[in-house]
């Protein structure tokens, strides 16, 4: 699935099998892709704007022990829950003033 974020177009996986592709099998391609690139921060230390290369699989290697396991996600789902329902109400708000 493909999602628009403003003009960026990203790629959204809805299933565990596909996830589980890109992450491990297609990951050196998407972080070399000339989208990925363009974000990427020269010495930027985190997962997302890490260029490829020891850091970024030791920061990834973490990122999937700690932080992306089933059992992590299961014990975090009712924070990402109270995440959406205030996005939800935020995105609401700013939509009803601009009506008025």
């Amino acid at each position: 699935m493909s999602v628009w974020f403003g003009t960026t177009l990203n790629v959204v996986s809805s299933c565990s099998e596909l996830a589980r592709e890109v992450l491990r099998d297609k990951d050196q391609q998407l972080v070399r892709s000339r989208s990925a690139t363009r974000f990427s921060r020269e010495g930027s230390t985190d997962l997302i704007g890490a260029d490829y290369g020891p850091h970024y699989v030791k920061v990834r290697k973490l990122c999937n022990l700690e932080l992306f396991s089933s059992k992590r996600l299961d014990a975090l789902r009712p924070i990402r829950e109270d995440e959406v329902t205030a996005m939800v109400e935020s995105v609401f708000k700013q939509c009803s003033h601009l009506g008025k």
